[in-house]
């Protein structure tokens, strides 16, 4: 959020950045109507990770070079994935917890959501901008990788993606191997059926 349109605008003008970004932005409509048609698959916290796995090896490569295509790719998967990601996460959470706590745990899940990006966002920045970015164009990233990966600012940039990335796809790997994960999943596996809403109501006689 904080760093994709100093990239972004880094590599074309304005008037390109906000035409490109209207363009992919479709994948969000292409998403909603593959979900709906194909709904999240028998895990859907599986799904989330696996997303997230996917999203975060794009955000490994995405900036590997300075090419606007590659940009345009990687953001288009995003936002093709971002809704499979949020479905999965609501669906999960409606299935495992009680209905008497959902009020509860979506409005605090919302409240961490929100709070993250503006503190990760005013983070990220001065991190990139007085750290990485000097990195990069004179300093011992520029020497050591600079020949294949570039130089500058807009690679500084660059690099912070593509380790982002590289974290993100460790720690979900790792959530995949966690025991939370099976506990989760089998807390899914085991949940009511979404068609008995009404506890034994729903299987009562229509007499």
């Amino acid at each position: 959020m904080a760093l994709l349109d100093a990239y972004g605008l880094s590599l074309v003008s304005v008037q390109v950045w906000g035409l490109l970004f209207g363009a992919i932005s479709t994948a969000f409509i292409l998403s909603g109507i593959i979900i709906a048609k194909t709904g999240l698959g028998k895990n859907p916290l599986r799904t989330l990770l696996l997303v997230n796995l996917i999203t975060r090896s794009v955000c490994c490569i995405f900036t590997i070079q300075p090419s606007i295509w590659l940009l345009a790719g990687g953001c288009f998967i995003w936002m093709l994935l971002g809704p499979y990601a949020e479905a999965a996460e609501h669906t999960t959470l409606q299935k495992v917890v009680p209905l008497e706590r959902q009020g509860r745990v979506f409005g605090f899940a919302q409240s961490v959501e929100q709070s993250a990006s503006p503190l990760t966002a005013f983070l990220i920045g001065p991190l990139t901008q007085f750290v990485v970015i000097p990195f990069m164009t004179d300093g011992a990233g520029a020497d050591a990788i600079g020949g294949w990966f570039g130089t500058g600012p807009a690679r500084g940039i660059a690099l912070v993606f593509t380790l982002a990335g590289m974290v993100g796809v460790v720690v979900t790997l790792l959530a995949l191997r966690s025991k939370y994960y099976r506990q989760l999943s089998a807390a899914y596996a085991g949940g009511p059926d979404d068609d008995d809403t009404d506890g034994e109501g729903a299987k009562a006689s229509p007499a």
